[in-house]
């Protein structure tokens, strides 16, 4: 059966697609392995597309037009523009510079085949302006691609949460916005040590690196605005500057710096059709000097498409060369495109990285469990994921939400407090599903306990012993609630802490509240009882009180997943 087309389907059918044929892409994504290379299409929505920036181009040198002269340098760029349209005499008869271009009846067909030579269009010359006048005044880069009014949407938020994640170390956009950049700083707060380093030109390769690294190969908009004498030289649109990009001095570092990650990386290509003749042309390059080989998991070039267009496929062919043959080229088209567009496949891989995550946490917890034991551990974390994701959908709502949440859970684990009842992103690990066991502060982190957990809340989900929801944002909200399946059980308020004293700090800061009975989750030692927080809830003097557990000394005592999970049960009293 086909999956659902990419414009429609949702997360839980996109997760099936990683789940099966592309289960060695989502792997390799968890593993940090993926570059990820960005085009316009991750941008749609938010800023023009091309049919937006061509009928902005029309509009703009038709307004320019004096209507006695028959010299005027507008009219003439427009008359380029429609032989570059081809457009016939009729449609000409009917077009009335006088008048806005929307009102021009064959405008619609003028614009779709000008969409398909947009960078002939924007290299149409103006008598006495600058080669890129169409570029920056017409298309209006600054004001349209680095306004500060622009907000990032789901892609962009969830490219920063895996970049933030430790997942994606090289990013190639050509793409002018700012949007991935503003993503990261709004997860962040601005946090500069959690920020991108932008190149746009080779001397930014240069400066230091920080988690992920953004090669805007085609410049940027906003770091254009700030300083034009720098940075607009920098940005690429036109048929010559496109054509002329590989074969420019100036580009050399910034192209060997791309063949770098393409020969190092395999490749995602988001929103990106790679029609452009410097991407064919870079890829090429890679391929020529060390090719990927089309038998070795990951899939080495991944496509988010419903349909390979023809420029993806020229691509294909020229970096598989001899490895492609007619016998096969169906199969590697298919086997290089994941029929998700953007907003699904990344909320979709977001959601695996976190699972992947806390599955790998299980495997390092310290335990006497063999890895056998532990798999009923992961399938429960599996099973928590695929709830999930029956709820997912790919727009801001659920997506913010759901980072606000793991957030919250991830600081009350760690400090006990939060401030900011809508705080800002944090990582359940800035290291790669690889890099996890390499990190010192692991075991004090409680986070391999935390995992252990919520692994044994999945299984009690699968079994039925138990249903699992989430909390609100209010200070005594909890992780999650737990309500057993007994007629008239009532939910339970789940917490997690990492060690004694943030358990201790989330009843001095009143996240946990006596009076409502909640579990608190305690990776480490449990701390010694202590009296109710004085800005707690008063006027009550019998209290159900809190039942805490203690992860690190289930797993001491159980030899058994079986043991296990029978103590934790019994333990939490749901």
């Amino acid at each position: 059966m086909s999956p659902p087309a990419a414009a429609v389907i949702s997360v839980r059918s996109t997760l099936a697609l990683l789940d099966s044929q592309f289960t060695t892409f989502a792997e390799g994504v968890s593993d940090g392995k993926y570059a990820f290379w960005l085009g316009s299409g991750i941008s749609l929505g938010r800023v023009p597309g091309l049919r937006g920036v061509v009928e902005k181009v029309i509009e703009f040198v038709r307004a320019r037009i004096n209507l006695i002269d028959a010299n005027c340098k507008f009219r003439k760029a427009m008359q380029e523009i429609l032989d570059l349209a081809i457009a016939s005499p009729s449609e000409r008869a009917e077009i009335d510079f006088s008048q806005h271009a929307a009102t021009w009846p064959p405008l619609s067909a003028i614009v779709e085949r000008l969409v398909a030579n947009y960078a002939k269009l924007l290299g149409i010359p103006v008598d006495d302006e600058e080669f890129d006048y169409l570029v920056w005044e017409a298309v209006d880069v600054r004001g349209t691609y680095g306004s500060p009014q622009l907000e990032p949407d789901v892609e962009h938020i969830c490219i920063a949460a895996l970049s933030l994640e430790g997942v994606v170390s090289e990013i190639a956009s050509a793409n002018w916005d700012v949007l991935i950049e503003k993503a990261v700083n709004q997860l962040t707060d601005g946090n500069p040590a959690l920020s991108m380093s932008v190149v746009v030109r080779p001397p930014d390769l240069q400066q230091g690196r920080n988690v992920t690294r953004l090669i805007k190969f085609h410049g940027c908009a906003e770091k254009a605005a700030a300083d034009p004498g720098t940075y607009r030289p920098w940005l690429v649109a036109s048929t010559d500057q496109v054509t002329g990009w590989c074969g420019n001095p100036r580009n050399s570092a910034l192209m060997t710096a791309l063949i770098g990650i393409l020969n190092s990386k395999p490749t995602l290509m988001l929103g990106l059709s790679a029609q452009d003749a410097n991407i064919q042309h870079i890829f090429n390059s890679a391929a020529a000097g060390l090719s990927w080989q089309l038998d070795n998991p990951p899939p080495s070039y991944v496509f988010s498409e419903d349909a390979l267009g023809i420029d993806q496929k020229a691509l294909l062919r020229n970096v598989y060369r001899e490895q492609i043959s007619p016998a096969n080229i169906a199969d590697v088209l298919d086997g290089s495109r994941v029929q998700a567009y953007a907003k699904p496949l990344l909320t979709a891989l977001y959601i695996d990285v976190l699972c992947r995550k806390l599955q790998a946490l299980i495997s390092l917890a310290p335990s006497s469990l063999s890895q056998a034991e532990r798999q009923p551990l992961k399938d429960g974390i599996r099973e928590l994921r695929d709830n999930l994701a029956g709820s997912a959908t790919p727009d801001l709502g659920f997506v913010d939400s759901l980072l606000v949440r793991v957030g919250r859970a991830r600081k009350l684990l760690r400090t006990g407090h939060i401030e900011n009842p809508r705080l800002k992103y944090q990582a359940v690990s800035m290291q790669s599903v690889p890099a996890l066991q390499a990190n010192p502060d692991l075991q004090a982190s409680g986070l391999e306990e935390a995992a252990v957990a919520l692994g044994l809340l999945g299984y009690g989900v699968h079994r039925g012993d138990w249903t699992i929801s989430g909390e609100g944002m209010d200070v005594d909200s909890g992780v999650l609630s737990v309500t057993g399946v007994a007629p008239g059980a009532t939910k339970t308020k789940l917490f997690f802490a990492g060690n004694s004293e943030s358990a201790t700090r989330l009843r001095i800061n009143s996240h946990v509240v006596e009076e409502q009975a909640p579990v608190v989750a305690q990776s480490k030692s449990l701390a010694p009882a202590m009296q109710r927080s004085p800005r707690g809830p008063t006027g009550r003097t019998l209290t159900p009180g809190v039942t805490e557990i203690c992860v690190s000394d289930l797993l001491t005592e159980a030899t058994t997943f079986t043991t296990l999970y029978n103590r934790f049960r019994s333990e939490i009293g749901i």
